[in-house]
């Protein structure tokens, strides 16, 4: 299967002293699951944005799904941040004053030819995988923490990007919560879906992922 993200020899500094990546070489395929252990401030956080497109590297090469990501011309790569790639964020980015429904369209807002029902099914389809579909029509900014979590991911996971990427995905979940999340990554992996975890939690579960420790900049196998 073709490697949907490649980087090679990656670098990055934000004071060009202390490099947070340094010499770092990770490639994931389509429907691989990687999952990355580190430090508080180790440069996790850093890897995801530079991986999702969200931040430059300062030297290195890098290619998603094929294209090579040109240095500094992030702004010209939305569309791609748009439709392939999924975030979920540890604060979460829900639109408060919004229904959980209304926060699960936006993904659909950046185009694409689904129709208002297909919307509708997924929408109640993706919320009941993950034990929320009770939530459908409340205001966000109601919900606790790990329900907000929980509509986080389920909106990112919406359009079965291409890839998925999670910072700390079931940091405030409970047990039973957090099987139903790891098992919503292996049905959409399953499907294709490439997704990259960080996380403190060595119990998270993915038996069949590729498991990586940050330190020093470069991730080294578990």
């Amino acid at each position: 299967m073709a490697e949907l993200v490649k980087m090679r020899n990656i670098f990055k500094t934000y004071d060009g002293v202390r490099y947070v990546l340094n010499d770092l070489d990770f490639s994931l395929e389509s429907g691989k699951v990687a999952v990355i252990y580190g430090e508080s401030g180790c440069g996790k956080s850093t890897l995801l944005n530079v991986i999702g497109l969200l931040d430059n590297c300062t030297n290195g090469s890098y290619s998603f799904a094929g294209i090579r990501i040109k240095r500094n011309r992030l702004n010209s790569y939305y569309k791609y941040r748009a439709a392939d790639i999924g975030f979920i964020f540890q604060s979460y980015y829900l639109i408060e004053s919004l229904t959980v429904s209304d926060n699960m369209m936006m993904p659909f807002l950046y185009g694409g030819s689904i129709s208002c029902a297909d919307i509708s099914r997924l929408i109640d389809d993706t919320l009941r995988a993950l034990n929320i579909g009770h939530l459908l029509m409340k205001r966000a900014g109601d919900l606790s923490g790990g329900e907000r979590q929980r509509v986080a991911i389920a909106r990112a996971m919406i359009r079965s990007p291409k890839l998925l990427i999670a910072d700390e995905p079931t940091g405030n979940l409970d047990e039973k919560s957090t099987e139903l999340v790891v098992d919503s990554f292996r049905r959409i992996s399953l499907n294709g879906t490439a997704i990259v975890i960080v996380t403190h939690n060595r119990r998270l579960d993915f038996c069949e992922s590729e498991k990586y420790f940050l330190s020093d900049g470069r991730l080294h196998r578990c």
